[in-house]
């Protein structure tokens, strides 16, 4: 486990989609913010302190067609920048140096794209990032998180359905005990002589009873009141198995099925469905580096402490990454 003092969230556009052949980088970016500053940022803003580095690059090569529909860049635009040379990989070295350390590079499945692609271009230039850099796949993290959340939220339904039976059961119970009383029964048969039967009075009271609380009835007969089930201990993370690229990814749970008998629509985490059901809308300039190096950041203030817990546990030092696309 690592204490780490800066995040540096990480992103690259490239020539090539995901699985044709290796890509070369047409777009990098990288905005880094310390870890104090990161978890003190509320809910939907960035912090103020950040540190910026974007570089478009000549890749020197032709780039994908769709991969050009995609980023809006294109071999002519690029025809005159810079390739990624001794120069940019120093710049990026000279920009780690600069943070809080040790520091943690952040990319949404970076394990199977980001991360193997910069590696390649250091070796390839015999450059090594600062030894106490670190780096972590968001795309598992926000996996494993959700699934957090979701098991919080059913245990809180389950709890606060518990709770709301035991609270009928326990006031109708006390109800027919006190209707049970000869006294109050002919105080009530003297408020209504025109219903003197206590089986009717008693179910008038029991409906406006349930009516106030707004529950449905589950059984009228006395039984002893349950009990809320007690909160299992679950681990802040759980386990996980080992995915393809050597980073920890969470084991999905099986999809529920609803009562129609159709399963429900399987959750997605692409950075801009993570984006979107934190804040409502999609993302700015998508598939810009910089506009998802910048919704990336804002999801991980949205998990706070959470994101930094997992990523201190989970992430593993950049020189020992082994990950290969």
């Amino acid at each position: 486990m690592a204490k780490l003092s800066s995040f540096v969230f990480f992103d690259l556009e490239t020539t090539d989609i995901p699985g044709l052949k290796t890509p070369k980088i047409t777009e990098l970016s990288l905005i880094a913010c310390s870890k104090l500053h990161l978890l003190q940022t509320k809910h939907g803003e960035i912090p103020r302190v950040l540190h910026k580095q974007t570089f478009c690059l000549n890749p020197q090569r032709l780039i994908h067609p769709k991969a050009s529909e995609i980023t809006g860049l294109y071999n002519d635009l690029l025809e005159n920048e810079s390739k990624f040379d001794e120069n940019t990989a120093q710049l990026i070295v000279l920009f780690l140096e600069r943070l809080q350390s040790p520091t943690c590079l952040v990319a949404h499945n970076g394990n199977r794209f980001d991360f193997p692609i910069l590696k390649k271009e250091l070796e390839a230039l015999k450059a090594h990032l600062p030894d106490a850099t670190y780096c972590i796949d968001s795309l598992p993290l926000f996996q494993t998180l959700d699934q957090i959340s979701t098991q919080q939220e059913k245990i809180a339904q389950e709890n606060e359905k518990n709770e709301l039976a035991d609270l009928e059961l326990t006031a109708i119970s006390a109800m027919e005990e006190l209707e049970g009383k000869e006294t109050t029964l002919s105080q009530m048969q003297k408020l209504n002589e025109t219903t003197p039967r206590r089986d009717k009075i008693n179910e008038h009271y029991k409906r406006a009873l349930r009516s106030y609380l707004d529950v449905t009835p589950t059984q009228e007969t006395k039984e002893t009141p349950k009990k809320s089930p007690p909160r299992s201990k679950r681990q802040l993370f759980p386990d996980a198995h080992e995915g393809p690229s050597g980073a920890d990814i969470p084991e999905p749970e099986p999809a529920a099925q609803s009562s129609s008998g159709m399963k429900p629509a399987r959750k997605r985490f692409r950075l801009c469905d993570i984006y979107e059901r934190s804040f409502g809308e999609p993302p700015k300039c998508a598939h810009y580096a910089e506009g998802d190096v910048k919704a990336l950041l804002k999801c991980a203030i949205a998990h706070g402490p959470n994101f930094v817990a997992y990523a201190e546990e989970h992430c593993v030092r950049f020189s020992h990454f082994s990950g290969k696309m």
